[in-house]
This record gives C-alpha cells, sequence and structure tokens, in this order.
C-alpha cells in the first residue's frame, strides 16, 4: 500500500506542477527539463520521506534518470502518444526502485 504514495507524487509531479509550459518547452532547453526532473524528484522525495525511506543516493538517482528518460522522449514526435506509455513505464520503474533498495 505504501507504493501507492509514490505513484501518487509520481502523477502530481508529472502532470499538473509540470504545465503546458515545460512539457512543451522541455525539449529544447536543458534548464528546463532539469527544473521539471528537479520538481518531479522534489515529488517523490516527499513522499519518501513520508515513508522513512529516503537516502541521499535516491536524489541523483531520480534527477538524473527522469532526465535522461524525457530527454529520450522529447526527441520523439510530440503528436505519437505511444511514447508516453514507455516514459510512464520507466518512472514507475524509477519509483520501483527507490521504493525496494533501502541499505
Amino acid at each position: 500500500m505504501d507504493f501507492i504514495w509514490l505513484i501518487f507524487a509520481h502523477f502530481i509531479g508529472d502532470f499538473p506542477l509540470q504545465g503546458e509550459f515545460l512539457a512543451v518547452s522541455k525539449g529544447r532547453f536543458w534548464y528546463l527539463m532539469l527544473s521539471h526532473a528537479i520538481i518531479w524528484t522534489a515529488c517523490i522525495c516527499v513522499a519518501l520521506q513520508y515513508l522513512g525511506i529516503l537516502y541521499l543516493w535516491k536524489i541523483p538517482f531520480l534527477v538524473i534518470g527522469h532526465m535522461a528518460i524525457d530527454f529520450w522522449k522529447c526527441r520523439k514526435p510530440a503528436t505519437e502518444w505511444k511514447y508516453i506509455y514507455p516514459d510512464q513505464g520507466f518512472h514507475f520503474l524509477q519509483c520501483l526502485i527507490v521504493y525496494v533498495v533501502n541499505p
């Protein structure tokens, strides 16, 4: 049941807190991609802290991983929605990793 908190945090950070401006522009400007990745990571980290499993290594793992995934997706045609599924799948995998792997 705790994993649901991470999924909830993911959806908050990846959709409403991203906004249209970042969604459209993050593929053209690296600092906007970084901004989006940091906002998303902050959402995930709040949930991890709530669950008592936030460790320092998870922050760069989430930021860099999110940037890499979104950088890949932003290089695909924006009109092809089929790329949203692997994008979301990789983000869920990131959430699962930081949920399961704890020192």
